[in-house]
């Protein structure tokens, strides 16, 4: 595959784990898009305190294609959670859409049942100490699941490890 695989999805889902091994796998540069953000920009979390969401998505939007473009080979990308679906800057994620059809995007989910799949990301999101709440997150992953089943060209199931 000549093309740039794209790992998308919630946060929690195994992106990150998976693309570092997928990319060691196919020989290929591996890149974080929100590890990125955090050894540029800064903390994602901070950034959006004080700069808004907006931003966020434009300036991570920036860093993706900065990234894409400096790369002469296919790469290995774990995309952000709201890159591909945010509620502003929609000029934005539709350019961001575009560039991802280009590749070859992934979905990962933890399991193949929606509510099942819910129980797990939301668990886990709560659990990273980043001050999100069960009864927001759920909802917006339920929400989100068939826009990003829709940008998938796969959809894959991790049950387990990555590896």
């Amino acid at each position: 595959m000549d093309r740039n695989i794209f790992l998308i999805g919630p946060g929690g889902i195994g992106k990150t784990s998976s693309g570092r091994d997928l990319a060691e796998l196919l020989g290929r540069e591996f890149i974080d898009l929100d590890e990125k953000f955090m050894s540029g920009p800064g903390h994602i979390g901070q950034y959006i305190s004080e700069h808004g969401y907006a931003k966020y998505v434009r300036e991570n939007s920036n860093l993706f294609f900065e990234h894409i473009n400096q790369s002469a080979e296919p790469l290995v990308a774990a995309l952000s959670s709201g890159f591909l679906i945010a509620e502003v800057e929609i000029e934005t994620v539709q350019k961001n859409r575009f560039a991802v059809k280009n590749g070859h995007s992934v979905l990962l989910l933890p399991h193949a049942d929606p509510d099942e799949c819910a129980d797990i990301i939301v668990s886990r999101q709560v659990q990273r100490g980043l001050n999100l709440r069960e009864e927001i997150e759920r909802p917006k992953f339920l929400e989100r699941l068939p826009v990003y089943r829709s940008l998938a060209d796969q959809v894959t199931v991790i049950q387990g490890t990555p590896e």
